[in-house]
């Protein structure tokens, strides 16, 4: 009995005690007091960016091909004999000099070939001598024998004056005329052999002009023993040695000149529109180290490729063959050109460093469902997302976009939705990259506003640009 009392007394004194302290929270609540409200001050984080804007920029095309000289040549024998001399520094690789000896023929048998040849235009100039000499004879002859005719002429006038005034005789006339007739048969056989000299010049003119022909060929394959480079430049093969034979016609060496390198680059069919001979061209190798080369586009192919829509443009590269070996473009690399038009065209272009691989922040105006900024913000902006795609990277100063920006990043339109795309006159973020996300307050500060001359009004936003990456809905 005493121990259902008890139980009874500490249920109702629980429940007086939670009546009391509800009754104690009633109590407080009615009578707490308002708290004053007050302003928490937020900063907005200051950044940096420049306006996209589009600039002439020459298009780039990038191709492939491989290297070769320009000049080489493979250095054939001329004649044919044992080789009886190669040169010690005659070794593949080696540098050889423009006429240095390559190897030596046995000019034995062409030393005597030229021997025989002088004798034989010896021969003939001796027979043109002669030949001179008898027509000097000859000519004298002549001379003396006109004079006997007119003597004996004279005579046989006078015994015939003679006998018409009876003071001759017929038998002095028929004298005075035989000894006329016999000076006139030595004349005539006098003028007959001069008349014979100008064949015999002729014949023996032409025996010795080919005899002389004869002796240039000999004297020239006795020069041919010694083959020598055809240019300067470097061996890159020799192929004969002492004791071997050599045939006319047979490769000695091979020599490739490294001062002209040309490429043939394959690019688009639609480059050979905007790019001609002049413009300049920039050729990478692979592999482990990168060697840069730079040339320029010396003629264009004709004729496209129909079944790859490409065209060839002929590249050509000038250097020192005399320079580092680990700097030379060789024959036969393999390389990548990129060919820069001199046709300029406006391409838009954005700091560099703002890219992060096809994207880059911009700073838009507040929209609809934006937090409010706070009120000391001087610019209050957000931060939205645009796709980029990079069409190349140039260096260079455009002080009116950004005063201390050198490396840009020109963009094209390849690939990329218009609703999600860089435009022109949108703002891009330069600085805080690494701490700001889309959505997020920013105060902005533009960089070309740092150029103004004092007291000019900054520019907070570029009029008619819409924020981008932000749905149709969400724009101002």
């Amino acid at each position: 009995m005493w121990k259902w009392i008890s139980r009874l007394v500490r249920s109702a004194v629980g429940v007086l005690i939670l009546a009391a302290a509800l009754a104690l929270f009633v109590h407080l609540v009615k009578t707490r007091h308002a708290p004053m409200p007050r302003e928490i001050a937020r900063a907005l984080p200051v950044v940096r960016a420049v306006e996209c804007v589009s600039r002439p920029i020459a298009p780039r095309w990038i191709g492939y091909g491989t290297a070769r000289a320009m000049n080489a040549s493979d250095v054939a024998a001329e004649v044919a004999g044992r080789v009886v001399r190669r040169p010690e520094k005659i070794e593949e690789g080696a540098a050889v000099d423009e006429g240095e000896v390559l190897i030596v023929i046995d000019p034995a048998d062409y030393e005597q070939r030229v021997r025989s040849a002088r004798q034989r235009v010896a021969g003939f100039e001796a027979d043109l001598a002669r030949l001179e000499v008898q027509e000097a004879r000859l000519r004298e002859q002549a001379a003396l024998l006109d004079d006997e005719l007119a003597i004996a002429q004279r005579d046989l006038d006078r015994a015939r004056d003679a006998m018409k005034q009876g003071a001759g005789n017929e038998s002095q006339i028929d004298a005075r005329l035989q000894a006329l007739k016999a000076v006139n048969r030595n004349r005539a056989a006098v003028l007959s052999q001069l008349e014979a000299i100008g064949p015999q010049r002729a014949a023996t003119t032409a025996s010795l002009e080919s005899a002389r022909a004869d002796l240039r060929l000999a004297e020239q394959n006795l020069e041919r023993t010694s083959v020598r480079s055809p240019l300067a430049g470097f061996l890159q093969r020799v192929n004969l040695d002492v004791g071997e034979w050599a045939r006319a016609g047979d490769v000695v060496a091979r020599v490739v000149d490294l001062s002209r390198i040309e490429v043939p680059v394959r690019l688009p069919e639609s480059a050979s529109y905007t790019i001609a001979p002049g413009d300049p061209v920039t050729l990478r190798n692979g592999g482990g180290v990168t060697r840069e080369w730079v040339g320029e586009v010396v003629r264009i192919a004709p004729e496209a490729d129909a079944s790859i829509r490409s065209v060839t443009v002929f590249t050509e590269v000038r250097q020192r063959s005399d320079a580092d070996a680990a700097s030379l473009l060789r024959p036969g690399q393999f390389v990548a050109a990129a060919v820069d038009s001199g046709k300029r065209e406006p391409m838009l272009i954005v700091p560099r460093p703002s890219v992060d691989v096809d994207r880059v922040l911009v700073a838009a105006p507040l929209g609809p469902g934006d937090p409010e900024p706070p009120a000391g913000a001087a610019h209050p902006m957000v931060v939205r997302e645009a796709r980029v795609h990079v069409a190349r990277h140039i260096e260079g100063e455009f002080k009116d976009i950004s005063p201390d920006e050198t490396q840009w990043s020109v963009l094209s339109e390849d690939g990329i939705s218009p609703g999600r795309a860089l435009r022109e006159g949108d703002l891009v973020i330069v600085s805080n990259l690494e701490s700001l996300k889309p959505g997020d307050l920013i105060d902005v500060r533009v960089e070309a506003d740092r150029a103004r001359e004092p007291g000019e009004p900054g520019l907070a936003r570029r009029p008619g640009a819409d924020p981008v990456g932000a749905a149709e809905g969400d724009k101002p």
